[in-house]
């Protein structure tokens, strides 16, 4: 019987797909991944429960592909669902309004995100060196790797707010990491991410759906 490490380890492979092999923690990422971006679009608790699931998956996923950006980033999602779960509950049912940003408060997002992927790809560079043990191989794709991680965390603070530009941000998360996770040759990953691609279309468009009235600004 595999022992649990093995479990998570992208060795351990269940199934080969046109000669690409299918592991069962890749198989738990991907499909937890799944349900958790889909019952995002449509509005339902039950988003983030997954989430954390999803969340240690792709922990060990990222750490074995070196991509140690996206690796860190399961921790925050970790607990950002956990806080996303606690908001959506706390008012007894009753859901938090959609609201919009402000063009004042966009502009200073879009700059932090590009300020702090450039000292996020620096620190990832020099894992390695900092932590040989742990870090073997130099980080693949280190800025690029780094936006999406920080474009994810402002995304998903802004779900869990419901937030309308959280969703477009997603969209240029996922169109990133199609391209990152294709070079990486993580394939199931990368036709994972254009699915999301697809649901965050979806999931923009219920929330302007479920409004049916301009967004109220926020200052979040």
């Amino acid at each position: 019987m595999a022992s649990f490490s093995n479990l998570f380890s992208l060795d351990y492979v269940l199934f080969f797909v046109l000669e690409y092999p299918i592991s069962l923690l890749e198989l738990l990422g991907i499909s937890s991944g799944l349900f958790c971006v889909y019952y995002a679009s449509v509005d339902r608790i039950i988003t983030w429960p997954i989430g954390i699931f999803n969340s240690i998956c792709f922990f060990f996923l990222f750490y074995q592909v070196h991509l140690y950006s996206d690796m860190l980033l399961q921790i925050y999602f970790f607990a950002s669902s956990i806080y996303g779960w606690i908001y959506w509950t706390k008012r007894k049912g009753v859901k938090p309004p959609i609201t919009d940003l402000s063009w004042k408060v966009r502009g200073y997002l879009i700059f932090s995100i590009l300020v702090f992927s450039f000292l996020l790809g620096e620190l990832t560079k020099s894992l390695p060196a900092w932590l040989p043990v742990y870090f073997t191989e130099p980080p693949s794709f280190p800025y690029w790797d780094a936006f999406t991680t920080v474009a994810s965390i402002v995304a998903n603070f802004l779900l869990a707010r419901r937030i309308a530009e959280s969703w477009y941000i997603w969209i240029s998360v996922d169109v990133v990491c199609i391209a990152l996770y294709y070079f990486k040759d993580i394939r199931l990953v990368t036709v994972e991410y254009f699915v999301f691609l697809l649901i965050a279309f979806y999931g923009s468009y219920i929330w302007y759906k479920e409004t049916k009235v301009p967004y109220t600004k926020s200052d979040v």
